[in-house]
């Protein structure tokens, strides 16, 4: 599977299974994005490229990892607290982790390998930044 065609997979399976949430596979600025999607929560699916192939004769430039960086973003009303939306982010976290527990069979290879988030330094703008690979 080529890193275009993995992360279009992986960008209608989050769709399919997160309707609520728009899905996209451009990663934009909170000030540049509606309101109403913020509100509801973005996911973002951004490639960070490939490497760690195993160049032996024949097999130059396979069987490498594919880096994918999945950032969500949300917005809370005004004047929430920080922890509310350290809980916003750890909901979009939980998300992520139970899809990565029911991927289809073209991304079955994808791993989730750790996230961070906003630290409540953002309120009441959140984000996480998830990062995922795919061992070919």
């Amino acid at each position: 599977m080529t890193p275009a065609d993995r992360v279009a997979l992986l960008q209608s399976t989050m769709a399919a299974a997160y309707p609520a949430r728009m899905v996209t596979r451009d990663l934009v600025e909170f000030d540049h994005r509606k309101k109403e999607d913020l509100a509801a929560g973005i996911y973002s699916i951004v490639s960070l490229g490939e490497g760690g192939y195993a160049n032996h004769n024949g097999r130059e430039g396979m069987d490498g990892t594919h880096r994918i960086l999945l950032v969500g973003q949300v917005k809370l009303a005004e004047k929430t607290p920080p922890s509310q939306v350290e809980d916003a982010e750890f909901a979009m976290a939980e998300e992520v982790k139970a899809l990565m527990r029911a991927l289809p069979a073209g991304l079955c290879n994808l791993v989730m390998t750790g996230f961070e988030q906003s630290g409540q330094a953002d309120a009441p703008y959140g984000w996480i930044a998830v990062k995922l690979e795919a061992k070919e």
